[in-house]
This record gives C-alpha cells, sequence and structure tokens, in this order.
C-alpha cells in the first residue's frame, strides 16, 4: 500500500479499508449473489402470473366446447373398445400361431442340431481317420524305407560275409603250411587252454625234477668227495708200499748215493710240485673267472626275463586294450546305426509335418480374402527385412478356446481377428509407410497403446449366458485389443437367450451355432461351415509349428549324437592304428629278448659245465699237490736217517698190514666208483630229462602260448573268423528284420485298405449329412421368416392397442363373444358416427385438464418463489447484522490500536479514529458539496448501508483537532504510518516494504518512527520483517541489516555494509548536499 494514497485517503475510502482488514467482503459478495436471486426470483413471480392470466382465459373458452366432446367421447369410446376386441382376437390368435410356430422351430432346430451333430461327428470321425491313415500312411512309407533299407544292409552284409570268408578261407591257407599248427588252427582256444593246463603241470614237473637234480647233485659231491679222500688214501698206502719195496728193494752203496738219489728225486718232486702248484693257482683264477661269468650270466637271465615279462605284460595290455577298443567300435558302429535309422526316421517325421504344416496353411489362406493375405505377406516381409520389433502377430494367433466356442469366436471376431497386433502406433506408422510406398497392399493395426476399451461390467445370467472375454485364454498384454473385439459379446445358451441379452442388457449375444444379435436387434446366422474353422486351423498350424520345432531339436540332437559317436569312433579307430604298430614292436622285441634269453641260458649252462670241469680238474691237482708235498717230506725225513740195506721190523709190520689194507681201500673205492657212477648216470638222466625233454617242452609250449597271444597273423585269423560269425549273425539278424518288416508292412496295407474303406464310407455319410443340414437351414430359415412375420404383426397389433390408450373396465368383456365380421360392421358404423363430430375440438378436454393441472402447477410454483423470497430477505438481514459487527469489531481495535501508535509517533499528540453512520437522507434539505464530495458509493447507494466513512481526527500537541486536509505532508505521513502500524497489530503481514517513508518527516518523527519499527519487527507476539530505503540516519541506528546500492558503469550493485560505513556515507553526501546549495 502507497504511504501518499493514504494520506489523501477519504473517509469511505478508509471504511473499505476497514471493512478489507475485517473479512467483510465474503459477507457483502453473498448479499449481492442474494439480491441477485431475489430479483431473479420477482422476475419469476411476474412470468408466472402472466401465465396464469393467460391460461385462466383459454380455460374458459375450453368450458364451452366440453358439452359437444362429451358426445363425441362417448361414440369414441365404443369405437375404441371395437379396436379393442379386434387387435385383441388378432394379436391372441398370432401368438398361438407363434407359439405353435416356435414349437415347430425348436423341433426343428432340435433336429438340425443333431444333424450338425452328426455331421460334426462324421467330419471328426473323418479327420481321425485321414489322421490315422496319413499316420499309417507315413508308417507304411517308413516302413517300406526301412525293408529296402534292410534288403541293402542285407545285400552289403552278405558281399562282407563273403569277403570275410574269402580272408579267413586265405589266412587258414597261409597259416596250413606250418604242420605243427595244424591241429592248433583246428580248435585255437580248446588247445590255448590246455597249452596252459599242460604247461602248469609241466611246470610243477620241472620244479620237482630240479629238486631232485639238486639232491642227486649233491650227493654225488658228497660221493665224489669220500672217493676222492678214498682215492687220497689208497694213494697214500701204494705210495708208502711203493716207497717199502723200494726200500726193500734198493741196495745203495752207501748213504751218499742214497742221498744223492733221494735228493734227485726230491728236487724232481719239488719241481713238479712246483709246476703243479702253478696249474692251480691258474685252475683258481680260471674257477673265479668262470664263477663271475655265471653269476653276471644268471643275472643277465634274470634281466632278461624280467624283460621279457615285462614286454609279455605290455603285449597283454596292449591285447586288452586292443580288444576293448573293438568291442567299443563294435557297440559305438551299432549305435551309430540306431542313431542315424532314428534320425532318419525324425526326418522323414518333420517332412511330413511341414508338408502337412504347409497344407494347413494353404487352406488357412483360402479361408482368408486376397487382399488380406496379401497385406498379411507383405507385413511379414517387411517386418523381417527392417528388423522391426513390437509386431506381435494377427489378433487370431494370439488367443485361443475350446473347440465348441470356434464358431461362436470367429463370427464374432469376422476380419478383426486378422488386424495386426503391434505395441504402439509409431511402429503401425512406419510398416504403413513402408507398405504405401512400395504399394505392397493394406493391413489393420491394434496399437496396443491406443487401445482403451470401456469396462463392462457384465450382468450375472449364470450358466445361460457368459462373457465372451472370459471363455478366451490370451496374454494378459494383448487384453485391450481381445477385449475391443469381443468386450460387448456374451455366449448364449440358445437364440431366446441371445435376445434377452441384447434387448435387456444393450449388449451382442451369440449362440455356439454362430447365431449372432447385437444390441440393435439385428439378427445374424445361418449354417457355417466347421470344416473351414480358422480357429482350427490355426490351432493346428500352431501345434504342427511346435510339432516341428521338436522334431527338428530331436533330428539336430541326433545329428549331433551321430557326430560325436563318429567322432569317437575316429579317436578309438586312429588309437587302433596305434596299438598295431606297438604291438608289432613288442612282438618283435619279445621274440628277439627270447632268443636272447635262450642264447644266454646256453652260454650259461656251457659256463657251469666249465666251471665243473675246471672245479674237478683243481681238486685233483691240490691232492697231487698234497701227494708230492707228503712225498717231498717223507724224502726228507729219510735223508736224516741212517742207511739202513733192510726194513726194520716196524716197517715190515707196516709193510705186511698195507698190503690187505690196500686191497680192502681198492675194494671200497670200486664200490665207491660203482656208486658214484650210478648217481652220476642219475644225474645224467636227470639233466636231460630237465634239458632236453622238460625244458624244451617249456619252452616249446610257452613258445606256443606267446605265439597265441602275440602272434600277428594267427591274431588277425582270429579276428576274421570273429569277424565271419558277426556278419554271418548280422545277415541273420537282417533276415528276420527282414522277414518282420514284411509282415509289419503287410499288416499296415491291410490297415491303410481298410481306413479308406471306412473314410469313403464317412465321405458319404458326410455328405449326405450335410445335405440334409441344408434342408433343415432352409427349413429353418422359412421358419424363422414366418416368425419374423409373425413378431412383427405381433409388435403391431401390441402397438395399435397401446395407441388406443386407457380404455373402460367394460371395454375388455363387452365385445368378446361376438363374432369378427360383426365386429368390423360395428366398427364402421362407429366410424361413420364419428365422422359427425369432425368439426369438435377432439383435445379440448384434454386441454382443460392439461391446462388445469399447468394453472395448479404454476400456482405451486408461486408460492415456492414467495417462500424463497422470505429465506432471501432473512438471509440478507443476517448478512447486515454480521457485517456490520464485524466492522465494528475491526473498527474498535485499529482505533485503540491507532491512538497509542500515535502518541508513541508523536509525543503529546493525541489522535482517534470515527465513524460515521449513514443517516437517512431529507429530500428538501441541502447536501453540503463537501459532504457530497466525502461520500463514498456506499453512502449514494441507499440506505442499505449502516456506516458512512471513517473520520481521522488528530492533534500535535498544540491541543488544537485538525482534519487531513489542515495537515502538513509529514503530519499526513505521521498519520499513515500510524494507521499502517494500527491495521498491522490487528491484522499482521510477513514483512513491509516502505520507501523513504521519512523524507517528508521532520527529524523528530524519523525518530519516534524508527523506533516504532524496531518495536514492531521485535514484538514477541507478532514480530514483522522491514525493508526500508533511507537516506537519514535515525532508521539506520534501528536496523538489524544494512545494504549498500551503488551504480558504476550503468550497473546496480548491491553489498552488505555496516552502520558506521553507512552513517559514513550518509554524512559525506548530507555535506555534498550542503555545499552544493
Amino acid at each position: 500500500m502507497q504511504i501518499m494514497a493514504m494520506t489523501t485517503m477519504k473517509d469511505h475510502e478508509r471504511l473499505e479499508l476497514l471493512k478489507e482488514v475485517g473479512g467483510t467482503k465474503v459477507y457483502e459478495e453473498r448479499r449481492e449473489e442474494s439480491l441477485k436471486v431475489m430479483k431473479e426470483t420477482e422476475g419469476r413471480r411476474k412470468r408466472i402470473e402472466e401465465v396464469v392470466s393467460q391460461l385462466e382465459e383459454r380455460l374458459a373458452e375450453l368450458d364451452e366446447e366440453r358439452e359437444e366432446l362429451a358426445k363425441y367421447r362417448q361414440v369414441d369410446k365404443e369405437r375404441r373398445s371395437l379396436e379393442y376386441t379386434i387387435y385383441d382376437k388378432d394379436l391372441h390368435e398370432t401368438r398361438l400361431n407363434l407359439e405353435k410356430l416356435e414349437s415347430q422351430r425348436e423341433l426343428e432346430a432340435e433336429k438340425a442340431a443333431r444333424k450338425h451333430d452328426e455331421v460334426r461327428e462324421a467330419h471328426s470321425r473323418l479327420k481321425r481317420l485321414d489322421k490315422d491313415l496319413k499316420q499309417l500312411m507315413s508308417n507304411q512309407a517308413s516302413l517300406k524305407r526301412k525293408w529296402e533299407e534292410v534288403g541293402e544292409e542285407k545285400t552289403e552284409a552278405i558281399k562282407a560275409h563273403v569277403k570275410v570268408d574269402l580272408d579267413v578261407k586265405e589266412q587258414e591257407d597261409l597259416a596250413k603250411t606250418d604242420a605243427k599248427t595244424q591241429a592248433w588252427l583246428q580248435q585255437p582256444k580248446m588247445l590255448h587252454a590246455q597249452c596252459q593246463k599242460d604247461l602248469k603241470g609241466l611246470n610243477k614237473q620241472i620244479e620237482s625234477k630240479q629238486g631232485d637234480l639238486e639232491v642227486a647233485q649233491q650227493q654225488l659231491r658228497q660221493q665224489q668227495k669220500t672217493e676222492a679222500a678214498l682215492q687220497k688214501r689208497i694213494s697214500e698206502a701204494e705210495r708208502r708200499l711203493q716207497a717199502l719195496h723200494g726200500k726193500e728193494g734198493k741196495r745203495y752203496a752207501s748213504k751218499k748215493e742214497r742221498d744223492d738219489a733221494l735228493n734227485a728225486e726230491v728236487k724232481q718232486l719239488q719241481e713238479t710240485l712246483r709246476k703243479q702248484q702253478d696249474n692251480r693257482q691258474a685252475l683258481q683264477e680260471e674257477v673265479a673267472q668262470l664263477s663271475s661269468a655265471c653269476m653276471e650270466k644268471s643275472q643277465e637271465i634274470g634281466n632278461q626275463q624280467s624283460a621279457i615279462q615285462k614286454r609279455q605284460e605290455n603285449l597283454a595290455r596292449c591285447e586288452r586294450e586292443s580288444n576293448e577298443l573293438r568291442e567299443r567300435r563294435n557297440t559305438l558302429q551299432n549305435q551309430k546305426k540306431e542313431i542315424w535309422a532314428q534320425e532318419d526316421s525324425v526326418r522323414r517325421q518333420t517332412d511330413d509335418l511341414k508338408t502337412e504344416l504347409q497344407h494347413k496353411e494353404r487352406r488357412l489362406e483360402s479361408a482368408i480374402a486376397r487382399d488380406i493375405n496379401r497385406g498379411l505377406a507383405a507385413v511379414k516381409k517387411v517386418t523381417q527385412d527392417h528388423n522391426i520389433q513390437g509386431v506381435h502377430g494377427v489378433l487370431l494367433e494370439l488367443l485361443s478356446c475350446k473347440p465348441n466356442l470356434h464358431t461362436a469366436v470367429e463370427v464374432t471376431g469376422g476380419n478383426q481377428l486378422f488386424h495386426i497386433v503391434v505395441d504402439n502406433d509409431t511402429v503401425a506408422t512406419r510398416i504403413v509407410d513402408i507398405l504405401s510406398k512400395g504399394k505392397l497392399g493394406r493391413a489393420t493395426f491394434m496399437p496396443l497403446n491406443r487401445m482403451s476399451p470401456v469396462d463392462i461390467s457384465y450382468p450375472d445370467h449364470g450358466s445361460e449366458a457368459v462373457p465372451m472375454m472370459k471363455l478366451l485364454k490370451f496374454n494378459a498384454m494383448f487384453a485391450p485389443a481381445v477385449k475391443q473385439v469381443f468386450g460387448r459379446t456374451m455366449v448364449c445358451k440358445d437364440m431366446e437367450v441371445a435376445l434377452r441379452v441384447a434387448h435387456r442388457d444393450n449388449l451382442d449375444g451369440i449362440t455356439m451355432e454362430g447365431t449372432q444379435v447385437n444390441k440393435k436387434g439385428v439378427l445374424k446366422g445361418g449354417f457355417y461351415d466347421v470344416t473351414r474353422s480358422r480357429l482350427d486351423l490355426m490351432k493346428s498350424i500352431k501345434d504342427l509349428t511346435d510339432q516341428v520345432k521338436k522334431t527338428e531339436e530331436g533330428a539336430e540332437k541326433r545329428t549331433a549324437q551321430a557326430m560325436d559317436v563318429e567322432n569317437q569312433l575316429n579317436t578309438i579307430m586312429t588309437e587302433m592304428q596305434h596299438l598295431e604298430p606297438k604291438q608289432r614292436f613288442i612282438r618283435e622285441g619279445a621274440a628277439q629278448l627270447q632268443s636272447e634269453l635262450q642264447s644266454l641260458e646256453q652260454q650259461e649252462s656251457s659256463m657251469r659245465r666249465q666251471l665243473e670241469h675246471k672245479e674237478q680238474r683243481l681238486q685233483a691237482v691240490e691232492g697231487q699237490i698234497q701227494e708230492l708235498q707228503q712225498s717231498v717230506e717223507e724224502h726228507k725225513a729219510e735223508l736224516s736217517t741212517e742207511l739202513h740195506n733192510h726194513l726194520s721190523a716196524v716197517e715190515r709190520q707196516e709193510l705186511a698190514d698195507l698190503t690187505p689194507r690196500l686191497k680192502q681201500l681198492q675194494e671200497e673205492l670200486a664200490k665207491l666208483t660203482s656208486q658214484r657212477m650210478e648217481a652220476e648216470v642219475h644225474v645224467t638222466e636227470l639233466e636231460d630229462l630237465l634239458n632236453s625233454n622238460l625244458l624244451k617242452r617249456q619252452q616249446e609250449l610257452t613258445k606256443r602260448l606267446q605265439q597265441a597271444d602275440v602272434d600277428a597273423d594267427r591274431q588277425r585269423l582270429e579276428t576274421r573268423r570273429q569277424d565271419a560269425q558277426q556278419a554271418a549273425a548280422a545277415v541273420q539278424q537282417l533276415t528276420e528284420r527282414e522277414r518282420s518288416l514284411e509282415a509289419e508292412l503287410e499288416e499296415v496295407n491291410k490297415r491303410v485298405r481298410a481306413l479308406k474303406e471306412d473314410a469313403d464310407n464317412l465321405k458319404d455319410t458326410e455328405t449326405v449329412e450335410a445335405q440334409h443340414v441344408q434342408d433343415e437351414e432352409k427349413a429353418l430359415e422359412t421358419l424363422m421368416s414366418r416368425r419374423s412375420a409373425l413378431q412383427a404383426k405381433r409388435a403391431e397389433l401390441e402397438r395399435k392397442i397401446k395407441d388406443l390408450g386407457s380404455l373402460p373396465s367394460e371395454a375388455f368383456e363387452k365385445y368378446q363373444d361376438h363374432r369378427l365380421q360383426d365386429l368390423h360392421k360395428l366398427l364402421q358404423k362407429s366410424n361413420t358416427q364419428l365422422k359427425k363430430f369432425s368439426h369438435v375440438n377432439k383435445k379440448a378436454l384434454d386441454q382443460y385438464t392439461n391446462f388445469t393441472e399447468q394453472r395448479e402447477e404454476l400456482a405451486r410454483r408461486q408460492t415456492e418463489n414467495g417462500r424463497a423470497e422470505d429465506k432471501i430477505k432473512q438471509l440478507i438481514q443476517t448478512l447486515d447484522m454480521r457485517k456490520d459487527e464485524a466492522i465494528e469489531r475491526t473498527f474498535k481495535q485499529v482505533a485503540k490500536n491507532f491512538r497509542e501508535i500515535f502518541g508513541e509517533l508523536a509525543p503529546g499528540g493525541r489522535g482517534e479514529l470515527v465513524m460515521q453512520k449513514q443517516l437517512r437522507p431529507d429530500p428538501q434539505q441541502e447536501v453540503d458539496p463537501e459532504e457530497e464530495e466525502e461520500a463514498g458509493p456506499s453512502d449514494r447507494a441507499g440506505a442499505m448501508e449502516r456506516y458512512a466513512g471513517v473520520k481521522v481526527k488528530v492533534s500535535f500537541g498544540s491541543g488544537e483537532t485538525m482534519a487531513m486536509k489542515q495537515l502538513s505532508g509529514g503530519q499526513k505521513t505521521v498519520v499513515a504510518l500510524a494507521l499502517i502500524f494500527a491495521i498491522q497489530r490487528c491484522d499482521p503481514a510477513p514483512f513491509y516494504l516502505f520507501d523513504e517513508i521519512d523524507a517528508a518527516l521532520d527529524p523528530q518523527y524519523r525518530t519516534t518512527v524508527a523506533s516504532m519499527l524496531a518495536k514492531q519487527a521485535n514484538d514477541p507476539r507478532n514480530p514483522a520483517q522491514f525493508i526500508i530505503t533511507t537516506f537519514h540516519p535515525q532508521i539506520i541506528h534501528e536496523t538489524d541489516k544494512v545494504y549498500g546500492v551503488s551504480h558504476q558503469n550503468r550497473i546496480s550493485r548491491i553489498d552488505v555494509v555496516t552502520k558506521e560505513d553507512a552513517l559514513d556515507f550518509l554524512q559525506v553526501e548530507e555535506n555534498k548536499q550542503k555545499t552544493t546549495e
């Protein structure tokens, strides 16, 4: 609010300000609205009075015409009674005819339904037969192909068998060159086992004989030692005997001769002894070398046997691996054949399914209009070529239902079933643009973002009528599109229910047979060929597509399995190829090691014989050395004795004892020699048995077993024989399978012929039943036409009876016994009489009644308007009273605040507000121009306002009360500020903006105004914010924050400054102003 405007404000303007503060505008607005309503009520009251006056005049005229009208009405009543009776009789007859026709129609409908069911059942059976026939024919073709394939496999198996037999014969011919293996070739497995058994027994026998040989050799060595000791004793005895005989027979001339002879013999004996000692040393070295060589050979033989055993183990392991690989190869080959057969079966099944799918798609295309087909194909191609997302397909593909609902759904949907559902209109617009540019065809789209079907509250008809939406299955995201097409349709039990749904519920009804009744009463129906059901075809296409997908996945799986098996076979064949050279290498190495082992064993045996011979020679040499040493000692002992030419008694006695003892020793020696020789013979026999017989047999059996395990030719022969057996078994198996397939094929052929005959019979039956259905449909159409005509006649009669209006009670029974012909005569007579009253106002009575009712209604409305006017006046009084109360309450608060605040702003002064009440002016009294000028709009409006204005009376310490016109500018500003602060205390504002309010004030008033602003800003009950622009220091002293506004380079800048800076700035500005002045 502007301070200057308040200083020049008139009394009525101050009153308006107080009204605004007190909130009396609400009362004034409601009072104006009430006055407006009261004015409108007064206008309606006047119009009602005018209309009532006109009605009174018209009623007076109509009263004169009522007498003639009464006569006319009597005759007219008679006529209407006759017409009612005639119409009623016709209506009764029509209803009877309708009931008979309805009964006949129901019978025909039931008959037609039965025929429909029979045709549907025949068609279903025919479809099942066709399906079974196709399946059987597919099985027939599959069996035929299998039979041919088995025949080809049999031929190939026979060729393979013949080839394998030739290989076996060739291998046997090669093996028969060895006579020793002839028996082996005849029964290899049995002889192999026998060889193992013989080898086991032979090993036990060899162990036993080797034990006997060791015992015999020990005994032989013991006997040889005993014989050697005995020979030694005999040698000593003979030598002693020879010495005694020599001594007895020699005759030395002197001792010297004897000593010379003895010394010569000693020397000769010592020379011989030295040679024997050298010979013994040489023999000992040879024995040591031979012993070491034998040990080395034994170790080499052990190593060789270990190497041979390792080779045999490796060969056995390779053979096991080879057998396992061969078994795995055979198993995988059989598995591969089975997988190929399964894959071929799945491929043929997929081809059959694709053929049937193409057939169904062609049938669906033939069931759709050509332009729709062209548009759908174009949309599909455009979607694929441009990779457009958000296209879900036609509506037909997106929903499903039970088979018995297909007819109802297709009739309801019509061509809308082929509308294309898309996510939004952007996708649809893009496809339409491409179609238009390429002139590819036309298509209708259903953008889901634009689908907003109305939600329908379906009536509850129980099981007689069900909303079609509840019978359809679809994805929730397509609900708007489905509801758009099928939302207003209910599937009804029969035609009556469909008609009831259409008439009462304002919905479309359709029966299961496809008869449709829309909400406008239009009836559609007729024969519908269920064999061309597009939903059936779409369901079949979906099922076949899923089956094709599954079979293709199965075929791909079989292909992957076959590839996996093929890879495994290749791996196994590679391993087998790697094993063959490995086996060959092991066999050759084992044979070479066996040959080396035999050579080593022979070398060891030769060395051991040499060692035994050397040991025997060594023993003989040692014996000779001992004899020589003993002779040397005896000769030396004899040299120390005296020469005697004859034997002493002791020597003679010794000589006498030596002869029989020598003889005894020789006899014992002969006996021991005989025993030794027997032992040697026994040892030789055992050695010959072992070396020449048992060990050779062992080697032979071992060689045979090794040959049976590792010989390549024998193994190939055995493999060929096994292959021959497998080939023969395969030929036998394929022959049996061929016979089985021939039997199955013959059985399938019989069933195919039987099914074809049944299918032909069913087709004939279906044709006959379809003709019957058409006849029944024609009969039903005729009945429906007659029914429609009778229904139209019934409706027309009911309308005519309704147009007759109200009738007296006697009219319903008065003419019921009359004949229809008599009634027509009476009606003609009544019409003739009515012609006499053609000039009569036939609506006089109705008009009189109508006008009377209008007059009564207007009188009632007049009374209501009076009551409404009284209530409005009462409301206006209440509003005026409440407004005056609000004005007085606000005035008292503002006047009190004004006195207090003015006393603070102008110390010693006094100010008050005076309410001026509105006086009813005297028309003859002259009005003061000044008072007329000060009077506001409310004063000039009349006596409706109680108060005229608010007058300000102030004094500034002089004691004289002055009006606003008598005050100076600064005093007016103080008064205006006091009024503002008084209003602020009564109706506080959040903040105030004052622009140089202290410009016209004296310094003392600036100080009081500044103090008042600080007091109001810090008031604990109603604090306020003040934004003030000033060039005087009094207000700055009381401020909380000071901003300095500067202008430089045509840009204004605002900065926070301190009070001291602000005061200094004001002082500088004041000095500049004084200097300028």
